[in-house]
């Protein structure tokens, strides 16, 4: 009882020390202890109000505010309420963003909580904005930028959420917040399903060993025959046997039913045909055994292939569709690279399997082509791992499944008008939420189920009896041994008749 006493006062010390700290940056804004901070979604100014910021009214008082000398940011906050225009678009499960028929834009998720928390810590006041492409911006060919980068570079804009990853080519013409997270770029693409496989049984050999288990058998049946002829001419022992081609057929059957267990019933009496025999059998003995038992294991457990792990592995598979987010760094960067996987990768573009969807289009592409079809998404790893929780949350099963390897990492930030004193001024609350773990924890709040499907397993154990559909191989090799029997027969039928004649 003590020792749940003490860490039930540590645990409360612990919340209190944070909200204290919070208080001290002017970020608590008179939530309750017992929430983590805006639950709710939060709504913009009205129409109206949006149209006098429009007018120049709003605006004209931000700047005139931001234009005050700033001699501590980490202090700053305006006397009186002022208005600030906000790009937002929407990029689950960071932001989401809906838009009534009146015009009015809703956002919530961990970007709206920061905003909201940065708003009461500065005291401003916020209407909202969507860039009419629905794209994050890069420079176009006459070296405009497009998205909320361009929003922000021509005053359309004070501030953008993004979160936005920081390049050179953006610090330029933007400013960036103190970093919001960390993260890279993952590969996405549907889990490989099991099913069953009607060639399976021949599985457990590559082509190359069936192909020289034919030879061998070729070779085998040929090197007795002339070994059994040659030790008839050149010894004292006696054969009542005509060494013809009747000869090498049955050698060859011979062979051919060593691997199959089958008895030997001819017995050499020579020690050349008995080493060339004994030596079959060996041979003979071990690949049945490796075969039998691999078979066994394939049919008991079915290895479920996992073969997108890598950028390569996307890239040389030609029938693969890759989706981007359009007007993004990566983007960015594959419009312009000269040589390397990035290089390749942007050549995927001529050749018709590269698609480019905003950012709001990412969640339902995931659902429709990359879980049914045959496409992979390239997103950041908190894009995939949204997928996976929302799909296990509502189905229960993990259809997804994210490749091995992080590419392409960026520091992720808010973004505001170059020389703006208000990202200085944002930057110092930005820092205490995120060395608090503040919009961790809203994020986390997102993902509910993000580590159910991380360790999924690759290999299926099979419970269930086996159909036709499994196994209809076997009765098509069967079926053909069947056919080949009777055109055989009928033409053994037809040399005999003639022969007869």
């Amino acid at each position: 009882m003590f020792v749940m006493a003490v860490m039930l006062m540590a645990t409360a010390a612990s919340t209190l020390a944070t909200y204290t700290l919070l208080d001290t940056a002017g970020l608590r804004a008179e939530v309750p202890p017992s929430l983590h901070a805006w639950p709710r979604a939060v709504s913009n100014l009205t129409r109206g109000e949006r149209q006098a910021f429009s007018d120049g009214a709003a605006s004209g008082e931000v700047q005139q505010q931001q234009q005050l000398p700033m001699t501590d940011p980490t202090s700053f906050r305006w006397e009186e309420p002022v208005r600030v225009r906000v790009a937002a678009e929407e990029w689950v499960p960071h932001i989401a963003v809906s838009q009534d028929a009146s015009g009015n834009i809703t956002i919530r998720g961990p970007m709206a909580n920061l905003l909201q928390a940065l708003a009461k810590a500065l005291n401003f006041r916020y209407t909202l904005v969507r860039p009419a492409d629905g794209a994050w911006g890069i420079p176009d060919t006459s070296g405009e930028w497009n998205g909320m980068i361009g929003m922000v570079k021509r005053n359309e804009a004070d501030l953008a959420l993004g979160p936005f990853g920081l390049t050179y080519s953006r610090s330029r013409v933007v400013d960036f917040s103190s970093p919001i997270l960390i993260d890279y770029y993952r590969i996405l693409v549907r889990r490989p399903r099991s099913k069953p496989d009607p060639l399976g049984f021949l599985r457990p050999f590559r082509w190359p060993v069936w192909t020289g288990l034919v030879l061998g058998v070729g070779v085998v049946g040929l090197v007795l025959y002339h070994v059994r002829r040659a030790a008839l001419d050149l010894s004292q022992w006696q054969e009542d046997v005509v060494m013809d081609v009747g000869q090498v057929l049955h050698h060859w059957w011979s062979v051919y039913g060593a691997l199959l267990n089958q008895p030997y019933t001819w017995m050499a009496q020579g020690w050349s045909v008995r080493v060339a025999v004994a030596t079959w059998w060996l041979v003979a003995l071990i690949v049945a055994r490796s075969y039998s038992s691999a078979l066994t294991s394939l049919l008991a457990v079915r290895t479920v292939p996992v073969k997108y792990n890598f950028l390569a592995q996307v890239i040389a598979d030609s029938h693969m569709h890759l989706i981007f987010e359009k007007a993004t760094a990566l983007v960015e960067h594959m419009s312009t690279v000269k040589h390397g996987v990035y290089k390749d990768l942007a050549d995927t573009r001529p050749a018709g399997r590269a698609h480019f969807l905003a950012s709001s289009k990412l969640y339902e592409a995931a659902y429709r082509e990359v879980r049914d079809q045959h496409y992979a998404l390239l997103v950041e790893d908190t894009t995939c791992r949204k997928v996976y929780s929302d799909d296990f949350t509502k189905y229960g099963r993990c259809d997804f499944y994210i490749g091995k390897e992080q590419y392409w990492p960026l520091i992720f930030s808010m973004i505001g008008r170059k020389g703006s004193p208000l990202i200085q001024a944002i930057n110092s609350r930005i820092e205490w939420l995120v060395s608090h773990d503040l919009y961790f924890k809203w994020l986390g709040d997102e993902l509910p189920n993000a580590t159910a499907c991380l360790k999924a397993n690759t290999r299926v154990t099979v419970t269930e009896a086996y159909t036709l559909t499994g196994l209809w191989g076997v009765f098509v090799v069967f079926g053909g041994g069947l056919l080949m029997a009777a055109t055989v027969l009928l033409c053994e039928l037809a040399a005999a008749a003639a022969y007869g004649s």
